[in-house]
């Protein structure tokens, strides 16, 4: 359920509360947040589709600071970003500006010029290394276009990505994790869950790989962390491949599948409830929106980043994106890591 913290003020922004109320952190742990928040491309706020938003809760001036100023209010370590058009002309400068240090990769050309970033701040954590997910290249595998109904090539090069970077958490104790974030293909569920499937599941391939990679460089066992806009509810078979053991190590290069070498779980799933929704437009509210840990004596969710309540659909002057925000704080068992 989404759990409201000021029904009676519907317009303050979202807060961070304890999962376990009135827990107080060991002293000696660290801590970090992450946050994911699809921002709504500029050039897909100005169509017709948000012609139902006040004129004012549209235009880039106005909803760019607001989105800027939500970033700020999360005092988060880490941010994931999708459907990002201006990060040269806004993000790049103004993120700098205020601490961070961005990773960008744009997921198209022509109108689809957006794309995802993550931004850390350098001071806290330093960039391993990183790799991208570019999901257009499924089309030229054949044993995953097989799976998908219809013209597979086309509906297959959809122009969708991910990002999987590795970080050293530099205080207290260079504790090494993996942030990666990704914005699956949208669209009605009956003609693009195959679609969406395929992309997960590359996805956690390319997740479990790149996991195998840090590992072996760095001589450790990273955290992994996965949050971004899956455009698939909790009932869907992405959301319980992704929020399962069943995570194949060979897929999808073709035969026998290895035993997975990890699962994730929802933190909003795993500690208090999906969201009632995480995207509230006329005639669609969802939860569209996750962040994913794998489990582990090594981190171990606090808090999370809840909302109040809702009462116009988005983007309004309270809100400057089609989606909700959502993040979770970490802690580190520093017992563990010593």
């Amino acid at each position: 359920m989404w759990k409201t913290l000021l029904c009676q003020k519907p317009q303050k922004s979202e807060q961070w509360v304890d999962i376990i109320p009135n827990h107080k952190p060991h002293r000696k742990n660290g801590r970090f947040r992450v946050v994911s928040y699809n921002i709504l491309a500029r050039w897909k706020a100005s169509s017709p589709m948000y012609s139902y938003s006040p004129p004012d809760c549209i235009i880039w001036d106005n909803r760019s600071k607001a989105i800027l100023d939500n970033i700020k209010s999360f005092e988060a370590d880490f941010i994931c970003l999708q459907e990002v058009d201006e990060y040269i002309s806004f993000f790049d400068r103004n993120m700098e500006a205020h601490g961070y240090t961005g990773i960008y990769f744009q997921r198209g050309e022509g109108y689809k010029r957006d794309g995802c970033a993550i931004f850390f701040k350098p001071k806290f954590a330093e960039l391993i290394t990183y790799n991208i997910v570019d999901y257009n290249n499924l089309a030229e595998r054949r044993c995953v276009a097989s799976t998908i109904s219809g013209d597979a090539v086309s509906k297959l090069k959809c122009d969708c990505i991910g990002i999987l970077a590795a970080f050293k958490i530099l205080k207290p104790f260079n504790h090494v994790v993996i942030i990666a974030t990704t914005h699956l293909k949208s669209g009605k569920p009956d003609e693009w869950d195959d679609v969406k499937l395929a992309q997960a599941k590359s996805l956690m391939f390319e997740l479990a790989m790149f996991k195998r990679t840090i590992s072996a460089v760095e001589n450790c066992s990273p955290s992994v962390i996965l949050a971004g806009d899956f455009n698939s509810n909790p009932s869907s078979d992405v959301y319980e491949y992704i929020n399962s053991d069943n995570i194949p190590v060979m897929w999808p290069l073709g035969g026998e599948e290895e035993e997975n070498e990890f699962g994730l779980c929802s933190a909003y799933g795993f500690t208090r409830g999906e969201p009632n929704f995480t995207k509230y437009v006329p005639g669609f509210a969802e939860t569209l929106d996750y962040v994913f840990f794998m489990p582990s004596d090594f981190i171990s969710p606090m808090k999370l980043l809840d909302s109040p309540d809702v009462v116009d659909f988005l983007p309004n002057k309270s809100h400057p994106s089609d989606h909700l925000p959502i993040g979770v704080e970490f802690e580190i068992n520093r017992n563990i890591l010593l």
